[in-house]
This record gives C-alpha cells, sequence and structure tokens, in this order.
C-alpha cells in the first residue's frame, strides 16, 4: 500500500465518523448543545486514539483470535501501539483458550504482529502459563516469541529457562535455553522431579515434553542423565508416564537396597512409571546396555551388561524382578574377602525373581564362558547353556547347571560332560550325562584320568566318587627338571614307574590330597603285563602302596638270572590268587592272604599267606615266605610244611614244619623237620634237627 493509499483511506474513515455524527445529529432532537471538551492526546505523533476496543480475526464462521486493549495508538506508517494488551486465541474445537496479555504491545503494518512488553504473560484455560518481559506474536505462523528470562508453570509443574516459543497451531511451548522445570509432589508426597537440559518443548497437545542437551532428572532418589530425552505424560498431565532417553543414557540411584537398581546406562532408553510416575515399572535400553545391582553395605555392586538389555522391576521400582539380555551378554560379580570374581559371558540372558528377592533364576545361552579369579589358582567353564540360581538380591550364584559340551576346568584339572551341575558355595561339580563327543563324563589332571556314568567332582584336592563303568588311568609321576625336587607321588615299585596304570570298576572314589583311588565292583588294574583283579583294589600314590581284596587273582612278569648266561635275564609269568592283597611299598613286599595260591618259576605253592619280596627294580623276586597249610609242587614233588622261605640269589627253598612231607614222583615219602632244597644243584636235604627221627617210606616207579 503506497502513503497516498494509506493517506486516503485514513481520510475516507475520519469522513466516515464525521458523516454518521452529523446524520445522528440531525436525528437528535434540538436541544442545546453543552460546551464541547477535547481530550488531549497522550502521543503527539499518532494520528487517532482509541480508548477500549478489540481487534478480530476471523477462520472461517467463526473468530480464532482477537486483541483486547485498553487503549489504542494509531500512527500514519499503519502500525499502533497497544496498552493493557490482551490477544485471546481459540482451539478450533473450542477445546482450550489461550490469552497472552502485556502492559503494552506494537501492531504491525495489516496486524501482521503484535510485540508485547512490560509483564508479558501467556494463561491457557486449562492452567498453563508463562511470563516473560518482553514477547513477539506473529500472526502468520501464530507463534509467540519471548528472547529473554521466562518462567511457567502447569498444575504440580514449575519452571524456567532463557528465550521461548509458543507454536500456536501446534500448541508447543518451547523454552530455548538453561530450561529447567520442578514436578511438586502429588498429594501422597511422591512424585516430585528436577528437570535441567539445555532446552524444553512442550507438546502440550501431545502430551510429551522434549528435552535437548545435557539432560538430567533428578527423581526421589534417582539421577537420569542423556544427550536428549523425551517425557510422555499420563492423559490428565498430572505426572510422568513414560520417559525416553537418548545417546549415553544414564541413571544412577543414591542409596540403594542390597540387590536394588544401583546404575542403568546404554545408548538409548526407554523407561515406563507406574501409576504414581514415581515407581519405575520398566526399562528397554539399547546401545552398550549395563545394569548395576547393589551389594551389601560397604561392597561393590554386580553387573550385567548386554548390546540390549529389558529390564522389569518390583512395586517398589528399584528392584528387578525380570530381565532378558540379547548379544555380549557379561555379568560380573566383583571380589569379595571371603569370594573371588565371577563372570559369565554368553549371547543371552532370562532372568526371574519375585519382589523381596530380586531376580533368583537364569538361564544364560549360546557359547556360554564362566570364569572365576581368586588368590588361588581360577576356574573356567564353557558350554551352549548355563541355569544358574542366584542367592537374594543377587549377592551370589548359588548353583549352575551347564549343559552341551561342557568344559570346566581348574588348573592342570580339566572335566568334560554332557551337564555339569557346580554348587559354588561347596566347590562341588556333578557330571552327567551322554552326548556325541562326550559319551560319559571325563575328569583328567596330571595324576589321574577318569570316565564314567557319573562324576561327583570336589575341586579342592581334588576328590572324586565315581560310578557306572569306571574306566581311569593313573598316571607316572612327571621327571623334575633340573633344581626341582622330586614329586610326593610315586607308584608302588610293583608297577613300571615310567607307564600309566588303567583300572576298571563299577565304581571309584579317589582322594587327590592323599593321591589314594578306591575301587570297588570288579576291579581291575592293568599296566604291561602286569594285572590285578579282585571286587576292591586300592592305589596309595603318596605311599606308594597297593592292597585289593574280594577274589584277587594277579599276574605280573617276574625277571630272574640266566643260567647259560649270566648277563641275561628270563622274564617269565607268575600268576596268584587269595582273597586279599597288600602291597607294602616300605618294604617292597606282596602279601596275599586267605587262601593264598601262586604259580610261577618258584612252582605252584599255596599257603594261608604268601609273601614276596621284590628288588628295589620292582619287576624281580629276591625271596618268597609261605605260612600255614602251605603246599609246594616243583619238578614233580610235592612238599607240604608251616613255613616255607625262598630266596632267589641261591635259589634255595627251606621249608620246615611239625612235620615237613616231601612226596616225589614215584609217590615215595619222605618226613622231616625241615627241609632245605636247592634249586641250581636240584638236592634235597631234610634235617629231623634230632626231633623226629626222618623217615622215607619207599614206593616204585
Amino acid at each position: 500500500m503506497t502513503r497516498f493509499q494509506r493517506n486516503a483511506r485514513l481520510m475516507v474513515a475520519v469522513f466516515g465518523v464525521l458523516f454518521a455524527a452529523f446524520v445522528a445529529r440531525q436525528l437528535k432532537p434540538r436541544d442545546t448543545p453543552p460546551a464541547a471538551s477535547v481530550a488531549p492526546k497522550t502521543d503527539p505523533g499518532a494520528i487517532a486514539e482509541t480508548t477500549g476496543g478489540t481487534l478480530g480475526k476471523f477462520h472461517g464462521s467463526r473468530q480464532d483470535v482477537s486483541v483486547r486493549f485498553q487503549k489504542q495508538l494509531l500512527y500514519a506508517d499503519g502500525t499502533s501501539r497497544l496498552q493493557g494488551v490482551q490477544i485471546v486465541t481459540d482451539e478450533r474445537n473450542g477445546s482450550r483458550t489461550f490469552t497472552i496479555s502485556g502492559k503494552e504491545g506494537r501492531v504491525g503494518s495489516n496486524d501482521s504482529s503484535i510485540v508485547l512488553d512490560g509483564d508479558v504473560r501467556l494463561q491457557g484455560s486449562d492452567g498453563m502459563t508463562a511470563a516473560t518481559e518482553h514477547a513477539t506474536y506473529a500472526d502468520a505462523d501464530g507463534t509467540v516469541r519471548a528472547p529473554g528470562p521466562v518462567q511457567f508453570a502447569r498444575g504440580r509443574m514449575q519452571g524456567a529457562g532463557l528465550g521461548m516459543t509458543w507454536e500456536k497451531s501446534a500448541d508447543v511451548l518451547t523454552i530455548l535455553d538453561q530450561a529447567i522445570v520442578h514436578v511438586a509432589p502429588d498429594a501422597a508426597g511422591a512424585g516430585t522431579a528436577e528437570i535441567r537440559s539445555g532446552s524444553a518443548a512442550f507438546a502440550r497437545r501431545s502430551r510429551f515434553i522434549r528435552f535437548e542437551r545435557s539432560v538430567r532428572i533428578e527423581r526421589s532418589d534417582q539421577i537420569i542423565e542423556a544427550a536428549s530425552a523425551v517425557a510422555f505424560l499420563s492423559e490428565d498431565e498430572q505426572r510422568i508416564d513414560t520417559i525416553e532417553l537418548h545417546d549415553q543414557a544414564r541413571i544412577t540411584a543414591a542409596k540403594p537396597a542390597p540387590g536394588a537398581l544401583q546404575a542403568l546406562s546404554g545408548q538409548q532408553m526407554h523407561l515406563k512409571y507406574a501409576a504414581d510416575g514415581e515407581s519405575l515399572e520398566h526399562a528397554a535400553i539399547g546401545g552398550g546396555a549395563a545394569l548395576m545391582i547393589a551389594g551389601d553395605a560397604g561392597k561393590e555392586g554386580r553387573q550385567i551388561a548386554a548390546t540390549t538389555l529389558d529390564i522389569t522391576l518390583a512395586p517398589d521400582g528399584s528392584t528387578p524382578i525380570g530381565l532378558i539380555g540379547r548379544d555380549r551378554v557379561e555379568l560380573t560379580f566383583p571380589p569379595e574377602p571371603d569370594a573371588p570374581a565371577r563372570t559369565i559371558r554368553s549371547t543371552t540372558i532370562e532372568a526371574k525373581g519375585e519382589a523381596g528377592k530380586g531376580l533368583t533364576q537364569s538361564h544364560f545361552g549360546g557359547g556360554v564362558q564362566y570364569r572365576e579369579r581368586g588368590a588361588a589358582e581360577g576356574r573356567a567353564a564353557n558350554a551352549a547353556t548355563l541355569d544358574a540360581t542366584l542367592k537374594a538380591g543377587m549377592s551370589a550364584i548359588g548353583e549352575a547347571t551347564f549343559t552341551h559340551a561342557v568344559r570346566f576346568e581348574e588348573g592342570t584339572l580339566t572335566s568334560l560332560a554332557a551337564q555339569a551341575t557346580y554348587d559354588v558355595d561347596r566347590g562341588t561339580v556333578a557330571l552327567r550325562g551322554s552326548e556325541p563327543g562326550a559319551v560319559a563324563p571325563h575328569v583328567a589332571n596330571e595324576k589321574i584320568v577318569v570316565d564314567a556314568a557319573s562324576i561327583d567332582l570336589t575341586l579342592e584336592g581334588p576328590k572324586m566318587k565315581a560310578t557306572g563303568n569306571v574306566r581311569s588311568e593313573l598316571k607316572p609321576p612327571p621327571k623334575p627338571k633340573p633344581g626341582e625336587p622330586a614329586p610326593d607321588v610315586r607308584m608302588p615299585s610293583m608297577l613300571k614307574q615310567d607307564q600309566p596304570v588303567n583300572i576298571l570298576a563299577d565304581a571309584l572314589d579317589y582322594d587327590g590330597t592323599t593321591s589314594k583311588a578306591t575301587y570297588t565292583g570288579s576291579a581291575r588294574l592293568v599296566q604291561s603285563d602286569t594285572s590285578i583283579k579282585g571286587q576292591t583294589i586300592v592305589v596309595d600314590n603318596k605311599a606308594g602302596n597297593l592292597t585289593a581284596s574280594g577274589g584277587v587273582t594277579t599276574t605280573a612278569m617276574l625277571e630272574s638270572k640266566d643260567k647259560k648266561d649270566a648277563a641275561a635275564k628270563n622274564r617269565t609269568a607268575s600268576i596268584a590268587t587269595a582273597k586279599d592283597l597288600k602291597y607294602d611299598d616300605a618294604e617292597r613286599r606282596l602279601t596275599y592272604t586267605g587262601s593264598a595260591h601262586m604259580s610261577g618259576p618258584e612252582g605252584d605253592m599255596t599257603a594261608s599267606r604268601i609273601e614276596l619280596y621284590l628288588k628295589p627294580s620292582g619287576d624281580e623276586l629276591e625271596r618268597a615266605e609261605a605260612y600255614d597249610n602251605l603246599t609246594l609242587r616243583e619238578q614233580s614233588r610235592e612238599t607240604k610244611g608251616a613255613k616255607l622261605i625262598y630266596t632267589t640269589s641261591d635259589e634255595t627253598y627251606v621249608i620246615t614244619g611239625a612235620p615237613v612231607k616231601i612226596v616225589d614222583q614215584c609217590r615215595r615219602e619222605t618226613v622231616g623237620r625241615t627241609l632245605t632244597f636247592n634249586k641250581g644243584t636240584d638236592s634235597v636235604v631234610v634235617d629231623g634237627n634230632s626231633q623226629i627221627r626222618t623217615q622215607t617210606k619207599g614206593g616204585k616207579c
């Protein structure tokens, strides 16, 4: 509009006012008019001044925005100044009305904008208020803008900031900088919060608040932090229903109870609150998620980390009672004075529990790795899955059951099984099951190897109880390296020291602290050419002793000098049976008792007890002794007596008895007190020692 047009418009308006006054004057009865008085102008630059009025704008068939004022000053450039201004704007559906007021307003040309100054207030019919000193309302986009400090309030919520916009069409109030929001407690004293951020946008129609730039929310005893956050309000806008946190999100609790939430962190979080707006019901965390659960007083917390975590909390809003984790799962128990550090890694975790106790059951899946690290050697287990019970407050692991391709290790000890149940407090592992690659539970260390249908392993020692088709191998003691002490274990010297010993039985009881193995039920020991059978076999590798009982049978290859070649030795089999067998390594003595019978190069011998003394090599006989009910059969002779002593150095038998009786192949019988027989010279001497007369009864041969 040109200046000429504006002046013409103004002249027309003035003319219209004068014309209306003239007509009214002509129609009015002719009275004596009062003396006219002219009010002085408050602004000499104004071309017109109006006291009280309304500027209205219309959209469709009804008024949408109206501007009320106490005084209006009109200027020649088409602008006007309003005093005591009030802008009223309605929702199209009439649900809410907003009023913007100020001490003074400047209206732009064509009423395109209004600049408000002095005690500017925005107030909604639903209780939303905002206050500042300067603001601009632009009709083009229906937006109120305030550049300076601003305060706002709505129900229990009030706050402040620097700079504000209010978009009428979207009904969004934005605090541009240094936003701070206070949420007052409800009638029950709960639900308090303080929120600080770089900016805050209140989308009132959609009932959410968006916070940007270094968000910090203090709720009760929790601190929530993130780069940005969105808080969704309840339908009545009186409480927070959910919060979304983005980028470096973190929640920390000031004084969590044992087993309660101590900290949450991740790139993104979705938090769902209970009806009271205070208690956290559910948390979904993504991008490097981590949950810290508080430990007992003075102790570190337990952490669960994963790519994503989904957490359900008890009604107290702080105790986890449900948890699902996916990808790169890691559960960490920190070291304590009475417990080592423990870590579980897997692909997934699912845990559940109950209020008052927290998480009590957990299932780990996909490449499970369990680790313990303490002052002593650590423990490790690998498996496909793990089911672990958790003590109240998630204070510790109770029992851990590993399944599928289980490998459990401690130091040099290795265990393999289809299933292994680890009692953490007792330090025991129950190995069970069969599957491809692990036909039977298997345990091995530097001293023993055991395979059986089931093995109960006590790690300290170690100690083992194995049952069902037990197959074991006792390993020879390692040769010490130069400067190292000799090992504290040894094989019984009746066995070879450089070869393993294989033993089969129905059951095994092994104590690694004493290096003692007890085999029961059809036990059989085999090493090279040596074998021992019995219902029970006990091998003591600490003392080097061995015992067997219950129908014992032994087979051994004994060496002896070759008569023709002094440098050569002959190897001959020796077979013995008895009720019981005992080997004393200190004396290198084998004792057969109970219907003892032995057949070997020394002949065929039976007695109540037979004792064999070995040379230090363990595979050569030094001497043999037999006691009570003795019968010796050799070179077609049969000798009976009470006691026998045989020495290999001179191949001499000395038999005593009351009396000694010898019967040769011609059935000739010789009786005496003592019989001395030399194998090398094939000579027999019978000496009655003057007590009874030697008698020889003839026979034909």
